[in-house]
């Protein structure tokens, strides 16, 4: 049965759905196999539908790859959004930045996986990503340097941890399986300590 069989609302929120489960399941495709090595009859497979089905939601891999990079662009606003929203030293923001941004990546992987496939995108789609992901990115610098203006971070190039950052989080649709012997919780727990090691001073640790 496609994933999709689900009680739904109106026709717009059927159409909806079937489009973001299309857009996921091809994400998670993607991340497995890579984007150039998998096609739309993979993603139609995975779905459980006709291939021409898919055509009435996406018209092409490219537009997937983009609506990808847009869902994850959006999961990393909403985890800036959360953690701006409560109190704490610049590490404690960053802490919980972290953690909420890659806890919601494990439970919409499917969106994270192609953030490193970039070329694939059609240059007008591409420099709307980028131009999104420069502000992700200053987004990210800037709490770093709030942590190192308090002092409860160590002074360390910004730009560079945040590249430390974004490298291990957008490789994890390689290893992670949801199905696996740490919950996205417990990963991300994990992992925001292992990445914040080093970086923040040890009376705040």
């Amino acid at each position: 049965m496609p994933r999709w069989k689900n009680a739904l609302q109106t026709n717009d929120e059927i159409q909806q759905l079937k489009r973001d489960a299309v857009i996921r399941e091809a994400g998670r495709a993607f991340s497995k196999r890579g984007y150039h090595n998998t096609s739309l009859d993979d993603v139609a497979r995975s779905l459980q539908v006709s291939k021409g089905t898919l055509y009435n939601y996406v018209t092409d891999k490219q537009e997937i790859l983009y609506e990808c990079h847009q869902m994850a662009l959006d999961i990393g606003e909403r985890a800036f959004k959360q953690a701006r929203q409560q109190p704490g030293t610049g590490a404690e923001v960053l802490e919980n930045t972290l953690c909420s941004y890659i806890e919601l990546l494990t439970g919409e992987l499917g969106a994270c996986g192609v953030l490193m496939e970039v070329d694939g995108l059609r240059p007008e789609d591409r420099a709307k990503v980028t131009a999104r992901r420069d502000v992700f990115e200053r987004n990210f610098v800037a709490m770093l340097q709030k942590g190192m203006k308090d002092g409860s971070l160590r002074k360390v190039d910004p730009k560079l941890a945040v590249f430390t950052f974004m490298g291990a989080i957008n490789w994890m649709p390689r290893w992670f399986d949801p199905a696996g012997r740490l919950s996205g919780k417990e990963v991300a727990r994990q992992m925001t300590d292992l990445l914040l090691t080093g970086l923040v001073h040890s009376a705040h640790g």
